[in-house]
Protein backbone atom coordinates (compact mmCIF):
# COMPACT_ATOMS: atom_id res chain seq x y z
CA UNK A 1 0.00 0.00 0.00
CA UNK A 2 1.35 2.68 -0.74
CA UNK A 3 1.90 6.46 1.23
CA UNK A 4 -0.65 8.16 -0.44
CA UNK A 5 -3.82 4.90 -0.27
CA UNK A 6 -2.76 4.81 3.79
CA UNK A 7 -3.25 8.59 3.95
CA UNK A 8 -6.65 8.54 1.77
CA UNK A 9 -7.91 5.58 4.36
CA UNK A 10 -7.06 7.68 7.76
CA UNK A 11 -8.96 10.56 6.63
CA UNK A 12 -12.17 8.40 5.24
CA UNK A 13 -14.54 7.74 7.99
CA UNK A 14 -15.39 4.17 9.26
CA UNK A 15 -18.91 2.95 9.47
CA UNK A 16 -18.48 3.10 13.64
CA UNK A 17 -17.79 6.79 13.55
CA UNK A 18 -20.56 9.27 13.74
CA UNK A 19 -20.60 11.49 10.80
CA UNK A 20 -19.92 15.30 12.30
CA UNK A 21 -22.51 18.20 12.00
CA UNK A 22 -21.08 20.71 9.13
CA UNK A 23 -21.10 24.20 11.31
CA UNK A 24 -21.09 27.55 9.37
CA UNK A 25 -17.85 29.40 10.02
CA UNK A 26 -18.44 32.23 12.71
CA UNK A 27 -18.53 35.25 9.87
CA UNK A 28 -21.34 33.74 8.70
CA UNK A 29 -23.25 33.53 12.35
CA UNK A 30 -25.51 36.86 12.45
CA UNK A 31 -24.74 38.76 15.51
CA UNK A 32 -26.94 40.09 18.21
CA UNK A 33 -25.34 42.27 20.89
CA UNK A 34 -28.48 42.47 23.01
CA UNK A 35 -29.35 38.87 23.20
CA UNK A 36 -30.09 37.80 26.86
CA UNK A 37 -27.68 36.69 28.98
CA UNK A 38 -26.85 32.32 28.81
CA UNK A 39 -27.12 32.70 25.31
CA UNK A 40 -24.37 31.01 24.18
CA UNK A 41 -23.53 31.24 20.12
CA UNK A 42 -22.60 27.83 18.03
CA UNK A 43 -18.85 28.75 17.60
CA UNK A 44 -18.60 30.60 20.84
CA UNK A 45 -17.65 27.81 23.17
CA UNK A 46 -18.45 24.19 23.51
CA UNK A 47 -22.20 23.50 23.43
CA UNK A 48 -22.00 21.22 26.89
CA UNK A 49 -20.49 24.48 28.42
CA UNK A 50 -23.34 25.12 30.77
CA UNK A 51 -24.32 29.00 29.96
CA UNK A 52 -23.44 31.81 32.94
CA UNK A 53 -25.10 35.08 33.78
CA UNK A 54 -22.68 37.75 32.58
CA UNK A 55 -22.60 41.22 31.67
CA UNK A 56 -22.54 42.02 28.00
CA UNK A 57 -19.66 44.06 27.25
CA UNK A 58 -19.50 45.41 23.25
CA UNK A 59 -16.92 44.22 21.24
CA UNK A 60 -14.43 45.72 19.14
CA UNK A 61 -17.27 44.17 16.26
CA UNK A 62 -20.56 45.43 17.64
CA UNK A 63 -21.32 49.82 16.30
CA UNK A 64 -22.65 51.38 19.39
CA UNK A 65 -26.63 52.38 18.35
CA UNK A 66 -26.95 56.07 18.25
CA UNK A 67 -28.93 57.99 21.07
CA UNK A 68 -32.11 59.22 20.55
CA UNK A 69 -32.35 62.78 19.33
CA UNK A 70 -34.83 65.05 22.19
CA UNK A 71 -36.30 68.14 20.49
CA UNK A 72 -36.19 70.43 22.33
CA UNK A 73 -39.72 72.75 22.75
CA UNK A 74 -39.92 76.98 23.68
CA UNK A 75 -43.69 76.78 24.40
CA UNK A 76 -43.82 80.59 25.58
CA UNK A 77 -41.57 81.96 22.52
CA UNK A 78 -43.87 80.26 20.08
CA UNK A 79 -47.11 82.07 21.80
CA UNK A 80 -45.53 85.45 21.37
CA UNK A 81 -44.47 84.95 17.84
CA UNK A 82 -47.83 83.85 17.27
CA UNK A 83 -49.27 87.22 18.88
CA UNK A 84 -46.94 89.19 17.48
CA UNK A 85 -47.88 87.98 14.05
CA UNK A 86 -51.82 88.48 14.92
CA UNK A 87 -50.92 91.71 16.03
CA UNK A 88 -49.06 93.30 13.07
CA UNK A 89 -51.63 91.49 10.89
CA UNK A 90 -54.29 93.28 12.35
CA UNK A 91 -52.39 96.75 12.19
CA UNK A 92 -51.87 96.52 8.91
CA UNK A 93 -55.44 95.80 8.11
CA UNK A 94 -56.83 98.49 9.92
CA UNK A 95 -55.00 101.19 8.41
CA UNK A 96 -55.57 99.57 4.93
CA UNK A 97 -59.42 100.20 5.42
CA UNK A 98 -58.95 103.51 6.95
CA UNK A 99 -56.90 104.37 4.01
CA UNK A 100 -59.64 103.11 1.65
CA UNK A 101 -62.45 105.20 3.64
CA UNK A 102 -60.75 108.04 2.88
CA UNK A 103 -59.99 108.41 -0.54
CA UNK A 104 -62.90 106.09 -1.47
CA UNK A 105 -65.46 108.25 -2.53
CA UNK A 106 -69.21 107.37 -2.43
CA UNK A 107 -69.68 106.80 -5.75
CA UNK A 108 -67.00 103.90 -5.54
CA UNK A 109 -70.04 101.44 -5.10
CA UNK A 110 -72.25 100.39 -8.26
CA UNK A 111 -75.22 102.50 -8.21
CA UNK A 112 -77.27 98.89 -7.56
CA UNK A 113 -75.20 98.57 -4.17
CA UNK A 114 -76.09 102.53 -3.33
CA UNK A 115 -79.72 101.83 -3.70
CA UNK A 116 -79.16 98.63 -1.77
CA UNK A 117 -77.50 99.87 1.16
CA UNK A 118 -79.73 102.97 1.85
CA UNK A 119 -82.72 101.20 3.80
CA UNK A 120 -79.69 99.71 6.37
CA UNK A 121 -77.87 103.49 6.58
CA UNK A 122 -81.37 104.98 7.11
CA UNK A 123 -81.88 102.05 9.36
CA UNK A 124 -78.65 102.89 11.27
CA UNK A 125 -79.09 106.84 11.47
CA UNK A 126 -82.67 105.90 13.33
CA UNK A 127 -80.98 103.83 16.24
CA UNK A 128 -78.52 106.41 16.25
CA UNK A 129 -81.41 108.64 16.87
CA UNK A 130 -83.12 106.59 19.31
CA UNK A 131 -80.08 105.76 21.68
CA UNK A 132 -77.54 108.81 21.65
CA UNK A 133 -74.12 107.23 22.70
CA UNK A 134 -73.02 109.12 25.98
CA UNK A 135 -70.30 111.93 25.56
CA UNK A 136 -68.21 113.23 27.90
CA UNK A 137 -69.20 116.07 30.00
CA UNK A 138 -67.66 119.38 28.54
CA UNK A 139 -65.56 121.78 30.57
CA UNK A 140 -68.43 124.00 30.29
CA UNK A 141 -70.97 122.40 31.40
CA UNK A 142 -71.13 124.10 35.11
CA UNK A 143 -70.11 127.53 33.02
CA UNK A 144 -72.04 130.83 33.28
CA UNK A 145 -70.70 133.84 31.64
CA UNK A 146 -72.80 137.60 32.58
CA UNK A 147 -71.46 140.60 30.89
CA UNK A 148 -72.12 143.29 32.92
CA UNK A 149 -73.25 146.39 29.56
CA UNK A 150 -70.82 149.05 28.84
CA UNK A 151 -68.45 147.98 31.74
CA UNK A 152 -64.46 147.95 31.03
CA UNK A 153 -62.68 150.19 29.65
CA UNK A 154 -62.29 148.82 26.14
CA UNK A 155 -63.37 149.86 22.91
CA UNK A 156 -64.89 148.10 20.20
CA UNK A 157 -61.67 149.43 17.86
CA UNK A 158 -59.56 147.85 20.54
CA UNK A 159 -58.33 151.14 22.02
CA UNK A 160 -58.51 152.52 25.24
CA UNK A 161 -60.98 155.15 26.59
CA UNK A 162 -59.93 157.90 29.07
CA UNK A 163 -63.32 157.33 31.24
CA UNK A 164 -65.40 154.29 31.69
CA UNK A 165 -68.35 154.06 29.58
CA UNK A 166 -71.65 154.60 31.23
CA UNK A 167 -74.39 153.72 28.74
CA UNK A 168 -77.51 155.32 29.36
CA UNK A 169 -77.54 158.30 31.27
CA UNK A 170 -79.89 160.46 33.27
CA UNK A 171 -79.79 164.52 33.60
CA UNK A 172 -79.22 163.71 37.48
CA UNK A 173 -76.44 161.32 36.72
CA UNK A 174 -77.55 158.19 37.01
CA UNK A 175 -76.44 155.85 34.69
CA UNK A 176 -76.74 152.58 33.38
CA UNK A 177 -73.26 150.34 33.99
CA UNK A 178 -74.10 151.28 37.78
CA UNK A 179 -77.29 148.94 37.43
CA UNK A 180 -75.61 146.57 35.35
CA UNK A 181 -72.17 145.69 37.50
CA UNK A 182 -74.96 145.77 40.54
CA UNK A 183 -77.25 143.13 39.31
CA UNK A 184 -74.58 141.10 37.66
CA UNK A 185 -72.46 140.57 40.96
CA UNK A 186 -74.63 139.61 42.68
CA UNK A 187 -76.32 137.34 40.26
CA UNK A 188 -72.80 135.50 40.07
CA UNK A 189 -73.04 135.36 43.76
CA UNK A 190 -76.45 133.39 43.96
CA UNK A 191 -74.97 131.07 41.15
CA UNK A 192 -71.41 130.34 42.54
CA UNK A 193 -73.75 129.35 45.76
CA UNK A 194 -75.34 126.95 43.65
CA UNK A 195 -71.98 125.30 42.66
CA UNK A 196 -71.56 126.83 39.35
CA UNK A 197 -68.61 128.66 38.07
CA UNK A 198 -69.35 132.12 37.08
CA UNK A 199 -67.74 134.58 34.43
CA UNK A 200 -68.01 138.52 35.18
CA UNK A 201 -67.45 139.72 31.56
CA UNK A 202 -66.45 142.97 30.75
CA UNK A 203 -68.74 144.67 27.29
CA UNK A 204 -65.86 144.27 24.96
CA UNK A 205 -63.96 141.76 27.10
CA UNK A 206 -61.07 139.48 24.71
CA UNK A 207 -62.71 136.50 26.37
CA UNK A 208 -66.04 136.33 24.06
CA UNK A 209 -63.74 135.48 21.23
CA UNK A 210 -65.17 131.44 20.89
CA UNK A 211 -66.51 131.72 24.47
CA UNK A 212 -68.00 128.58 25.77
CA UNK A 213 -70.17 128.18 28.13
CA UNK A 214 -73.47 126.35 29.55
CA UNK A 215 -75.35 130.14 29.49
CA UNK A 216 -74.15 133.72 27.91
CA UNK A 217 -76.42 136.80 29.19
CA UNK A 218 -75.18 140.37 28.51
CA UNK A 219 -77.07 142.86 31.23
CA UNK A 220 -78.44 146.31 29.82
CA UNK A 221 -81.08 149.05 31.32
CA UNK A 222 -82.92 151.58 28.89
CA UNK A 223 -82.70 155.03 28.49
CA UNK A 224 -83.80 157.38 30.89
CA UNK A 225 -85.86 159.53 28.17
CA UNK A 226 -89.91 158.97 30.11
CA UNK A 227 -92.38 157.21 27.43
CA UNK A 228 -94.68 156.73 29.69
CA UNK A 229 -94.50 153.25 30.38
CA UNK A 230 -91.64 150.81 31.86
CA UNK A 231 -90.91 147.34 31.58
CA UNK A 232 -88.02 144.64 30.53
CA UNK A 233 -87.35 143.21 27.09
CA UNK A 234 -85.41 139.99 26.49
CA UNK A 235 -84.33 138.51 23.10
CA UNK A 236 -81.40 136.09 21.76
CA UNK A 237 -79.40 136.11 18.65
CA UNK A 238 -81.47 136.21 15.81
CA UNK A 239 -78.73 135.39 12.90
CA UNK A 240 -77.62 131.72 13.94
CA UNK A 241 -80.13 128.92 14.07
CA UNK A 242 -77.60 126.03 15.31
CA UNK A 243 -79.27 125.97 18.38
CA UNK A 244 -81.88 128.06 18.21
CA UNK A 245 -84.34 125.35 20.58
CA UNK A 246 -81.73 126.27 23.40
CA UNK A 247 -81.61 130.24 23.04
CA UNK A 248 -85.45 129.80 22.90
CA UNK A 249 -85.98 128.44 26.08
CA UNK A 250 -83.23 130.27 27.82
CA UNK A 251 -85.25 133.45 26.78
CA UNK A 252 -88.76 131.49 27.73
CA UNK A 253 -86.96 130.46 31.30
CA UNK A 254 -85.57 134.48 31.77
CA UNK A 255 -88.71 136.17 30.74
CA UNK A 256 -91.16 133.77 33.09
CA UNK A 257 -88.64 134.02 36.41
CA UNK A 258 -87.90 137.61 36.04
CA UNK A 259 -91.46 138.94 35.25
CA UNK A 260 -92.69 136.86 38.15
CA UNK A 261 -90.02 138.42 40.76
CA UNK A 262 -89.96 142.31 39.35
CA UNK A 263 -93.41 142.37 38.45
CA UNK A 264 -91.88 144.41 35.28
CA UNK A 265 -94.17 143.71 32.04
CA UNK A 266 -92.45 142.28 28.86
CA UNK A 267 -92.26 144.90 26.06
CA UNK A 268 -91.89 142.73 22.59
CA UNK A 269 -92.10 146.11 20.82
CA UNK A 270 -89.56 148.13 21.68
CA UNK A 271 -86.70 145.16 20.92
CA UNK A 272 -84.31 146.25 18.46
CA UNK A 273 -81.72 145.30 16.31
CA UNK A 274 -79.43 146.27 18.29
CA UNK A 275 -80.37 143.81 20.40
CA UNK A 276 -80.74 141.27 17.87
CA UNK A 277 -77.63 141.55 16.35
CA UNK A 278 -75.57 142.20 19.57
CA UNK A 279 -72.06 142.37 18.98
CA UNK A 280 -71.12 139.63 21.86
CA UNK A 281 -73.91 137.15 19.63
CA UNK A 282 -71.24 137.22 16.89
CA UNK A 283 -68.47 136.34 19.30
CA UNK A 284 -69.15 133.91 21.52
CA UNK A 285 -68.73 129.87 20.40
CA UNK A 286 -72.10 128.78 18.51
CA UNK A 287 -72.61 126.23 20.76
CA UNK A 288 -73.25 128.79 23.56
CA UNK A 289 -77.08 129.89 24.36
CA UNK A 290 -77.10 133.26 24.42
CA UNK A 291 -79.62 136.13 25.65
CA UNK A 292 -79.70 139.85 26.05
CA UNK A 293 -81.54 141.48 28.59
CA UNK A 294 -83.00 144.65 29.62
CA UNK A 295 -83.34 145.30 33.04
CA UNK A 296 -85.63 148.06 32.82
CA UNK A 297 -86.57 151.84 31.51
CA UNK A 298 -83.54 153.75 34.16
CA UNK A 299 -86.84 156.63 34.01
CA UNK A 300 -90.15 154.65 34.63
CA UNK A 301 -88.67 152.19 36.55
CA UNK A 302 -85.58 153.39 38.62
CA UNK A 303 -86.43 153.19 42.21
CA UNK A 304 -86.38 149.43 41.39
CA UNK A 305 -83.65 149.61 39.39
CA UNK A 306 -81.51 151.76 41.31
CA UNK A 307 -82.78 150.60 44.69
CA UNK A 308 -83.33 146.30 44.82
CA UNK A 309 -80.66 145.64 43.07
CA UNK A 310 -80.75 142.31 45.28
CA UNK A 311 -84.43 141.89 43.71
CA UNK A 312 -83.39 142.09 39.75
CA UNK A 313 -80.51 139.80 40.30
CA UNK A 314 -82.67 136.77 41.59
CA UNK A 315 -84.96 136.72 38.84
CA UNK A 316 -81.88 136.76 36.57
CA UNK A 317 -80.24 133.63 38.81
CA UNK A 318 -83.46 132.00 38.99
CA UNK A 319 -84.51 132.13 35.05
CA UNK A 320 -81.04 131.06 34.16
CA UNK A 321 -80.96 128.06 36.89
CA UNK A 322 -84.75 127.07 35.43
CA UNK A 323 -82.76 126.76 32.29
CA UNK A 324 -79.56 124.57 33.19
CA UNK A 325 -81.53 122.26 35.66
CA UNK A 326 -83.79 121.48 32.98
CA UNK A 327 -80.79 120.36 30.79
CA UNK A 328 -79.77 118.19 33.69
CA UNK A 329 -80.30 114.28 32.98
Amino acid sequence: MTEQSAQENINQPTDNEPIPTVVPERHLTPEFPDAPHGVTFIGDAPAAQPARPKRHKPTNREVPLPKPQVKQTFPLLTVISALRTVSVSFAAAVMAATIFMWWTSPDFLPAQARRDLAPVQATARLISAATPTALPTPIWYNRVGILAGHSGMTSPSGGKRDQPDPGAVCPDGFFERSVTEAVADRAAAILRGRGYTVDILEEYDTRLNGYEAAVFISLHADSCENFGYGGYKSTYPAARTLIRDQDSRLNECIRANYEGITGLPFQPGSITDNMLLYHAFRKISVRTPANILELGFLSYDRNLLQNQPDRLALGVANGILCFLEAQQP
